[in-house]
């Protein structure tokens, strides 16, 4: 067997290629004992040129593992062949290691959680801001512009107009930030009559079908190479990474609203971000003094279209086609929220009017001020506790959907209360179309 070791950092990259076998591990050992030092935190081992795997193999890469935990790191595995898994498989060592199918995404794996960790270690000396109904640290982000990729038109969901000509296929694995109409399953009668409200989060699918059970169902793949798709009608995806990250208190122990938490917000990117051009994308892992929620009764497709030709939200059919709280749905709750906002007050002209007027529509149960149009879905748990630090919203919200007891997923209200919140922001530079999404 043929190793190579380079140090990157606190970052040991470790190539791997021939045969793992008994002889082969006691000679990398002496290799690999020597590269593993204090300084090491995370060591990625590119398994892809390695053709066989013995337990010499495993208790090779496992002594490894144990030698990094001391430092917080852990071992990476990337690129192993399908054979290679099958003996990690059996030998119950699957999700023993972090696995990657290429090297690449390992290594960013491991750099940014490298970076997060530092900003851990500097927290105290973070950029903080006092905002009129909440005070937030800042982590920063991604320098990449963010975009929101869309498929259909939320009109069509509006008019009740959506055929199976409208419908679009798309991998879970494209899909880690998104909100839209939909549903999961093989076939179109599996799903086409049940469209309702759905957010793809944390690592999970939720969507509330509208079958009369006012019931949310899920899927959590532990492993998705491809092959597992949602059905949509329409859909705003999160296209690139958050530029910025914030824990946010309220100012008021009952928490702020939904809106107060993008004004606040809106008000923030005018004065310290020149690429804010009016609207955001934003995913939060919450503590929710409040939940207000509602969802659709009806599958919006042309078969039901109110028989009157007006919009569902209007006012001769929306009791009809849609639930809305009056009172909390739930309360003193963790939820995990992504949507898409515009603040009205700025100069929205940047955009791509026909692509922004996709997305955004004016909900008629959001009863306050009409300076911005908001589109959120939350995911519902019972409450988790927050670390006052927090280094990974990923990991934050994986956290959540393993620890946690699965409530309820609503489309959000904006009266709905944020009492503290670890959340990512991606300053929306473009509004598009998806190119991932597929004809059914």
């Amino acid at each position: 067997m043929r190793v190579v070791t380079q140090l990157n950092n606190q970052r040991l990259d470790i190539t791997l290629q021939g045969r793992m076998d008994a002889y082969a591990c006691g000679e990398a050992q002496k290799i690999l004992d020597p590269a593993v030092t204090a300084d090491v935190v995370f060591a990625v081992a590119d398994m892809a040129g390695v053709d066989y795997l013995s337990s010499a193999g495993l208790r090779l890469l496992l002594g490894l593992s144990k030698k990094l935990r001391p430092n917080g790191g852990a071992l990476i595995i990337a690129g192993a062949r399908e054979y290679c898994r099958k003996v990690m498989d059996l030998a119950g060592f699957a999700d023993t290691f972090p696995m990657f199918d290429a090297v690449e995404p390992a290594r960013a794996f491991c750099d940014q959680t490298l970076r997060e960790k530092q900003s851990l270690d500097r927290w105290d000396q973070l950029e903080c801001l006092d905002l009129e109904w909440g005070r937030v640290r800042v982590l920063p982000g991604s320098g990449d512009p963010g975009a929101a990729e869309i498929l259909g038109d939320v009109k069509d969901v509006l008019y009740a107009r959506i055929t199976p000509a409208h419908l679009c296929s798309k991998r879970f694995m494209e899909t880690e930030y998104s909100i839209g109409l939909g549903g999961l399953g093989d076939r179109l009668e599996d799903y086409l009559p049940l469209m309702g409200e759905m957010i793809t989060i944390g690592g999970t699918m939720v969507w509330l079908p509208t079958d009369g059970h006012d019931t949310p169902d899920f899927l959590i793949p532990k492993s998705d190479r491809g092959q597992v798709t949602l059905h949509t009608g329409f859909n705003v995806t999160l296209a690139g990474k958050f530029n910025e990250f914030m824990m946010y208190e309220s100012r008021d122990p009952a928490g702020a609203t939904m809106t107060q938490l993008y004004r606040d917000l809106f008000h923030s990117a005018r004065h310290r971000r020149p690429d804010f051009k009016g609207a955001l994308a934003l995913s939060l892992r919450a503590q929710m003094g409040t939940v207000y929620g509602s969802g659709i009764k009806k599958s919006p497709i042309l078969e039901f279209a109110p028989a009157n030709g007006e919009m569902v939200i209007h006012a001769s059919n929306v009791k009809e086609w849609f639930d809305f709280d009056a009172v909390p749905r739930q309360s003193q709750v963790t939820g995990l929220i992504f949507g898409v906002g515009a603040d009205l007050t700025a100069d929205l002209s940047a955009y791509d009017q026909a692509q922004f007027n996709r997305v955004f529509y004016l909900n008629p149960a959001n009863t306050g001020g009409r300076n911005e149009m908001l589109h959120n879905h939350a995911v519902i748990f019972n409450e988790q506790p927050l670390a006052e630090r927090a280094g990974s919203l990923s990991r934050e919200s994986e956290a959540v959907v393993d620890n946690g007891e699965f409530l309820d997923m609503r489309h959000l209200l904006d009266s709905s209360t944020i009492t503290r919140a670890f959340l990512g922001i991606s300053y929306i530079q473009e509004f598009r179309s998806d190119p991932h999404g597929a004809g059914r």
